[in-house]
């Protein structure tokens, strides 16, 4: 984010004191007799790439946290010859945390660092509660269960540790975690574990147990296919997948979670004389050309002819956001009644963008759910940069949005180069409906309810 002076640095501090002394704490045993010590030759080069081409690109940097991350690098460096590859790509995340941007980030290719050991467990970090949404073979039991400590810690505490790794705001830094939590070795080069190699964790399993469980890391092949954060939500299989439980019955699927692979939805909803719109994504995915989605999806309500739309934003986390811009703004004068805008956690970048232009409708449109994926100030755009040895890549960002004041004139700013004029629209939520644990488990949808309760009501009081 755009921050500066001592804002900035009171925001970084903590984060800065994690990453200098977890990656290299004054009492930690040397590393370099350890067998998966990277080699200080080819550290020293991603390193001076990282100095070199990301952090002058990199324009989400206030000067004090740009200041951070050169001093991480140092201590990176000086570690050189004693890192693994965990304690390597943690520090590197750090560096990219340090930007306190969302789109900012630190990706794990296939590269010959590549850390190919995880966790049998995908983790969900819901707005109240850390969840098991899927475990694999022998821990199939825990698929529901609620994480209540890692490695003696409460979740509170473990996110406190490690929300470092990440920019952004909380939303995106709870949704994007489990990740780097499920990554073997990441939380031991943090200190937030004791093993590189496993996890201690106590569990509520879904039958009311509270049980103790020390967790192995098993090699990524042996997992099949894993799932993104936003896809774990839906009990449906993934291609590939195979002996994962999963925390919701697949038989019983709420609306929003149904055709989990389609990247765009109309659904008519005769008994609320509705059309449920809902896109997970603002661009083109295979065998799903958006602009044919977004005529046949005009043409049917046209037709139809329904009083309401509901627009389901809550899982869209972005793309190009001028195939679908125009569209959006028009949404709301497409029905006479009300037009619903589900938004929530997972509502991130391009589909922020689309709540502020189907917002822009006036007071005919109202938000339901929860906080947004990020703040309305941020950075996108830009590019990746390479690293040559450990395979890893930084995403660097250089276009400036600031819907809640605008930022015309401003470095880089999105609105001086084409028309998206999406500022200053209100995005909180008129009805608050987070998907709580208890909802999620229970496969209730609180969005759609409270839209329901509403259209009733109004009918009730014609």
């Amino acid at each position: 984010m755009v921050v500066s002076g001592f804002l900035a640095l009171a925001r970084a501090m903590p984060a800065a004191l994690a990453l200098i002394f977890a990656v290299a704490p004054a009492s930690a045993p040397a590393l370099a007799s350890e067998p998966d010590a990277l080699d200080r030759a080819a550290v020293l080069e991603d390193l001076q790439v990282v100095r070199t081409q990301y952090l002058p690109r990199e324009m989400a940097y206030a000067p004090a946290t740009r200041a951070l991350a050169e001093a991480q690098l140092d201590a990176l460096e000086r570690r050189a010859g004693e890192l693994t590859a965990a304690q390597f790509l943690a520090g590197l995340s750090l560096v990219a945390g340090l930007a306190d941007n969302a789109h900012s980030t630190l990706r794990q290719r296939n590269g010959a660092w590549k850390l190919d050991a995880r966790l049998p467990l995908r983790l969900l970090w819901l707005p109240d509660a850390l969840i098991v949404a899927r475990a694999h073979g022998e821990h199939a039991d825990l698929a529901g269960a609620r994480v209540l400590k890692v490695e003696g810690r409460s979740t509170e505490a473990l996110y406190a540790g490690a929300k470092a790794l990440l920019g952004g705001n909380d939303a995106y830094r709870r949704q994007a975690l489990p990740d780097h939590i499920e990554l073997a070795g990441i939380l031991h080069a943090l200190q937030l574990a004791e093993s590189p190699d496993r996890l201690a964790l106590t569990l509520r399993l879904a039958d009311g147990r509270t049980v103790e469980r020390s967790v192995p890391m098993v090699a990524a092949s042996t997992l099949g296919a894993v799932a993104d954060y936003d896809r774990l939500w839906s009990p449906e299989p993934l291609a590939g997948e195979d002996g994962w439980a999963t925390a919701l019955d697949a038989g019983a699927i709420p609306l929003y979670l149904r055709e989990a692979d389609l990247p765009f939805r109309a659904v008519p909803l005769p008994e609320l004389r509705a059309h449920y719109l809902q896109f997970r994504s603002n661009s083109d995915m295979d065998g799903h050309p958006i602009a044919d989605f977004l005529k046949d999806a005009g043409e049917a309500i046209a037709s139809a002819r329904p009083t309401h739309l509901v627009v389901d934003l809550r899982f869209n986390t972005g793309g190009n956001l001028g195939l679908t811009l125009d569209f959006m703004r028009g949404l709301a004068d497409m029905v006479p009644g009300r037009t619903w805008l589900l938004v929530g956690p997972y509502t991130f970048s391009a589909g922020i963008i689309s709540a502020a232009a189907i917002k822009q409708g006036g007071d005919r449109v109202t938000i339901v759910g929860d906080g947004l994926g990020d703040r309305l100030h941020f950075w996108s755009e830009g590019a990746r940069i390479e690293l040559p040895n450990s395979g890893y890549a930084f995403r660097y960002t250089d276009g400036q949005f600031n819907l809640a004041e605008g930022c015309t004139g401003e470095p880089a700013c999105f609105d001086d180069l084409h028309p998206v004029n999406v500022n200053r629209v209100p995005l909180e939520p008129d009805i608050r409906a987070p998907l709580t644990v208890e909802a999620y488990l229970a496969g209730r949808d609180p969005a759609m309810e409270a839209v329901r309760e509403a259209i009733q009501a109004a009918d009730e009081g014609l």
